[in-house]
């Protein structure tokens, strides 16, 4: 895994004992340590972007919440997980909104290894023969059940149907008219308000904040996006 570590001191990253830098190389990781300031090269990060981008904030937050949203706004950063590794002291103020998931320091390998194969599997997004996967989104096309995250949704026959095509072709937007023709299989005969009614039950039945994965693109239709990739671009 390529990580983007951003540390106060990244010339002494890796020779430190229990940070993030070290355990991160200790699992194996391409680690690139930059400062606060982001002294790095933003053609060279398009041309290899990271696959994980970790803030060693510590002690200081405040900071590292100022970096991010700098961070967020360059074009081979959107999409990328972030950890923010911080101290137990300071744990009680972390605002868990700024990153995707957090790392105590000192820190212990064996959590930071389950949090990374966490953030791995929930920014997957694949679809196989019977399974298709957008973030929190999980869809057993063969055993008809969905879940978010561990919870199954109670959804009836059409409702499933209609949330397995657009899983199955997210980012597509597709018309009224067409999802009748797609996931209905005919020419409706109640017109295409009963598309708006079934993707309002789906969107309460997915909760927030997964219900934007639906979205209403305005005298159109509707698409089913990555909320992840969604959030950033």
């Amino acid at each position: 895994m390529k990580v983007l570590l951003i540390t106060l001191e990244p010339e002494r990253a890796a020779s430190e004992p229990e940070s993030p830098a070290a355990a991160l190389r200790d699992l194996g990781c391409d680690v690139r340590a930059f400062g606060f300031d982001l002294g790095f090269d933003e053609d060279d990060l398009s041309k290899d972007p990271p696959q994980l981008l970790v803030l060693d904030a510590r002690e200081r937050l405040e900071m590292a919440y100022s970096t991010l949203k700098t961070l967020r706004d360059l074009p081979p950063l959107q999409g990328t997980p972030v950890i923010v590794a911080v101290t137990t002291q300071r744990l009680s103020s972390l605002d868990f909104r700024a990153g995707d998931d957090f790392i105590l320091v000192p820190v212990v390998p064996a959590e930071l290894y389950a949090r990374l194969r966490q953030l791995d599997w929930r920014f997957a997004a694949f679809s196989a023969a019977d399974r298709v996967k957008v973030g929190d989104l999980e869809i057993d096309t063969s055993g008809y059940e969905a879940f978010v995250r561990d919870r199954k949704l109670d959804l009836t026959h059409q409702e499933f149907e209609l949330l397995k095509f657009l899983a199955q072709n997210r980012g597509k937007v597709w018309t009224r008219e067409q999802l009748l023709s797609k996931v209905w299989g005919y020419r409706y005969f109640g017109g295409t308000r009963t598309v708006d009614i079934h993707v309002r039950r789906l969107r309460a039945k997915l909760g927030s904040p997964a219900d934007a994965m639906i979205e209403t693109v305005r005298n159109v239709g509707y698409k089913l996006v990555d909320p992840i990739v969604g959030a950033r671009g």
